[in-house]
């Protein structure tokens, strides 16, 4: 914190006790010594909207690169690679109980470009073709125990088996920041932090400062700690991948955004998630409204099986893959 200007001492300083001068010096700084101070605890925070059952609307949205490419001839002759890749966005729901997420609602959009692609590897690759079943709009709502799911083009809902309350919400999301103990984990990183000027929220008109924290993490990290993680992926076999991850928060020490971004590098290799089916991805969940009251419920459904790809975290338990 930079040094307070404190201007010559004033006639009525002279002759005083140093400690009482230096007791009105201190009392004269600028306010910003108080604000900085007061710097919200996100750990705290999170257990606050634990403690009260809070809730909360969300929006998300991402994209995942594949490793399919074809060469192509252009219109003037020339040829160059073209690639397919997933993009999805969508909104939902979160309630929260004393030790996390106790149900969750998801509204998924999902569209692929360069889809011929996808189209042909599908023919030898179980992964893709399930991923070909969510292009369009998939709805999954995980409540009471269970979770429940209205695939692209369905007309009814399908109950596919229990689940956890937060299974709707963090398969596309990896990093459960609502978890106390992941949330711990990252706070306990070495991260970079910045801190953002005062200003109003565009959504809410609330006047806020956000704080950010950024580091990296491992799959098999977030395993270990994340029992969200440890369900969506459905396997502990995750290699040396990791993910570096952005969590931001509010002025209160509310979740404000959460995101993980991966990357696989030639050198040093880091191999593409699914035995290389994905190189590149990220995903961001922006959370608001945890003032106001929140419920989710259950949809009328029928017993049934799910969808074999309804998120990004099922590349992570995909069979092996034929070359």
């Amino acid at each position: 914190m930079p040094t307070p200007k404190i201007g010559p001492l004033t006639p009525w300083m002279y002759g005083m006790h140093p400690l009482i001068v230096a007791l009105a010096l201190v009392t004269a700084a600028p306010a910003t010594a108080h604000v900085r101070a007061a710097e919200p605890d996100p750990m705290a925070g999170l257990q606050s909207l634990l403690a009260r059952g809070a809730g909360a609307t969300t929006e998300f949205y991402g994209s995942a690169s594949t490793d399919l490419t074809r060469q192509v001839r252009l219109s003037n002759g020339r040829r160059t690679y073209i690639g397919s890749g997933m993009e999805l966005r969508g909104t939902g729901k979160v309630k929260l109980g004393r030790a996390g997420v106790i149900a969750s609602e998801h509204v998924r959009r999902l569209s692929i470009g360069n889809k011929q692609l996808v189209v042909d590897e599908a023919a030898k690759d179980p992964y893709f073709a399930g991923v070909l079943r969510t292009v369009g709009t998939l709805r999954t709502v995980s409540v009471g125990g269970w979770q429940y799911q209205l695939a692209p083009r369905a007309k009814a809902w399908t109950r596919t088996g229990r689940a956890s309350g937060a299974a709707a919400a963090y398969g596309d999301q990896f990093v459960n920041v609502l978890e106390p103990a992941t949330l711990r984990t990252l706070l306990s990183a070495k991260s970079r932090k910045s801190v953002a000027p005062w200003a109003k929220d565009r959504t809410t008109g609330r006047r806020q400062r956000i704080y950010t924290l950024t580091g990296t993490i491992t799959l098999k990290e977030l395993y270990r700690v994340s029992p969200s993680f440890r369900e969506a992926a459905g396997t502990s076999h995750l290699g040396t991948s990791e993910v570096t991850w952005t969590y931001m928060y509010d002025d209160r020490g509310w979740p404000y955004r959460v995101g993980w971004r991966f990357y696989a590098h030639p050198r040093p290799k880091v191999p593409g998630l699914g035995a290389d089916r994905i190189l590149r991805a990220y995903l961001a969940t922006q959370y608001r409204s945890w003032d106001k009251p929140m419920a989710i419920t259950a949809p009328r459904a029928t017993p049934g099986r799910g969808l074999e790809v309804d998120d990004l975290s099922d590349v992570l338990s995909a069979p092996a893959r034929r070359r």
